[in-house]
């Protein structure tokens, strides 16, 4: 029944095109996910070293204090000098965390782009498969079951034939 109605090819050949679709766009998702985790790790390392950077700038200063109040101005400069430093490569990693970031958005926006397709693909194959089915139950409920006038066994006839038969292939195949 399937292979000879039109409607329900045309049915089938949409809900094999919208998985087709949905298969190529499911990998680029993976693609686009497994790119956001790198830049995600990349953004953790990234915090890693400016917490270290936070951490060694303090003790810098604090080195600093110590040196001045014991009137040792040479070392307490040199920590000063040290901590300004820190400061240089603590605003570097900031500048690539903001790279990151402005990288982790530009993904975001592709992949809200490609999930909205993919939606859409998935709706439409939903769809096709609605009207597949309700069309497959239109069809089915042309066809009926009548008892063989001469054995009594199931005849299946649909109700657009001119001609329904009265005995079954057995019984006629027997005459």
């Amino acid at each position: 029944m399937k292979d000879k109605d039109p409607e329900l090819q045309r049915l089938s050949a949409e809900m094999d095109a919208a998985q087709a679709e949905m298969d190529s766009l499911r990998s680029t998702i993976d693609s686009i996910k497994s790119k956001r985790n790198s830049i995600k790790s990349q953004i953790e390392a990234v915090n890693y070293r400016i917490q270290d950077l936070k951490s060694r700038i303090d003790n810098e200063y604090s080195a600093m204090r110590l040196c001045y109040q014991r009137k040792d101005r040479i070392d307490g400069d040199n920590h000063k000098y040290n901590a300004e430093s820190l400061k240089g490569s603590l605003n570097a990693e900031y500048s690539y965390k903001n790279n990151y970031r402005s990288q982790l958005d530009s993904t975001r926006y592709e992949y809200d782009s490609v999930m909205s397709r993919f939606n859409a693909a998935k709706d439409r194959k939903t769809r096709a498969r609605e009207a597949f089915q309700s069309k497959l139950q239109q069809l089915k409920a042309k066809w009926h079951e009548k008892p063989c006038a001469k054995c009594g066994a199931t005849i299946r006839y649909h109700e657009d034939w001119e001609h329904i038969p009265s005995i079954c292939k057995n019984c006629k195949s027997k005459k």
